[in-house]
């Protein structure tokens, strides 16, 4: 009977164990517009209009600012290891110019190695009210006309 018992808390153990290390494996997440290398072929610089590359790609992740002319597609994929941070594994920006008639003329690809790192600075601006103090904020609006400024 004792073994019969021990057999079952053995098995049961050898089950707990053999799934907490099937879950060990890294998870890898897709996020944004990955383009299609087939579909990329089919753009003729110079003669592919802006609305043809939203047709075919959907909508960019993001466009250019001042009316720049440029579109870009931007796809990468994060790696979730066991007990550690998620990492970027592999980053790709697809970048469409156009000229001013919305016509292709580049397509250009970057990659994580070819982007700037950004650094969080952990601080805080100073605002002026932060400077003075309770009675300082009290006394310095007297004999002040209205709408004047602090400075």
């Amino acid at each position: 009977m004792k073994t019969l018992m021990k057999k079952q808390i053995n098995f049961a153990l050898g089950l707990g164990l053999m799934t907490m290390v099937s879950a060990c494996g890294s998870q890898l997440s897709q996020h944004g517009n990955s383009l299609d290398p087939a579909a990329l072929e089919r753009l003729e610089i110079g003669n592919t209009k802006q609305i043809e590359v939203e047709a075919i790609f959907g909508k960019p992740s993001a466009r250019g600012a001042f009316d720049s002319g440029r579109i870009y597609y931007i796809s990468q994929v994060m790696v979730k290891a066991p007990a550690k941070k998620i990492a970027l594994q592999e980053r790709t920006v697809v970048t469409f110019s156009f000229d001013d008639n919305d016509v292709l003329t580049s397509i250009e690809f970057t990659n994580e190695d070819d982007g700037r790192s950004v650094y969080y600075v952990d601080s805080t601006t100073p605002t002026p009210g932060d400077n003075f103090g309770f009675f300082e904020q009290i006394l310095s609006n007297i004999g002040r006309p209205p709408g004047a400024s602090s400075q």
